[in-house]
């Protein structure tokens, strides 16, 4: 019974208690606590990077901007060989979206755009040497 609790608890509190004879194959009464790795799932912020080649593609965009917890790094060039008047709608959608949420966006080169939550600003000017 005692060994089922053990193992219980282990698997809540995401630890596992091994003796250094038990790793090696002895048994002992000293333990060793191992912590668990870090899951990245869980990071605060995420870094996206899509690629835009249709309108439709700003979805998951306008998606993470509204989440709120997603930096999104878009290439926008094969968009803008294929049909300008739907880059400047597609840029038009997102900017709204993200002066709704208080997001930011920004050019970088001419062939991506940086989209920002609300936690974050783009300084947008050179910076002075």
């Amino acid at each position: 019974m005692f060994d089922f609790l053990k193992k219980f608890a282990e698997q809540i509190s995401g630890t596992t208690r091994m003796s250094p004879e038990e790793a090696s194959g002895e048994e002992a009464n000293d333990y060793v606590e191992v912590s668990p790795q870090k899951d990245a799932s869980k990071a605060k912020v995420q870094i996206k990077y899509i690629v835009l080649t249709d309108y439709a593609d700003i979805k998951p965009i306008l998606d993470y901007v509204r989440e709120g917890f997603y930096i999104v790094f878009a290439k926008i060039k094969e968009l803008k060989a294929k049909d300008v008047t739907e880059l400047k709608r597609a840029i038009l959608k997102i900017k709204k979206t993200c002066e709704a949420v208080g997001g930011d966006v920004v050019g970088i080169d001419e062939d991506f755009i940086l989209v920002v939550p609300s936690f974050a600003r783009v300084s947008k000017e050179d910076i002075e040497q």
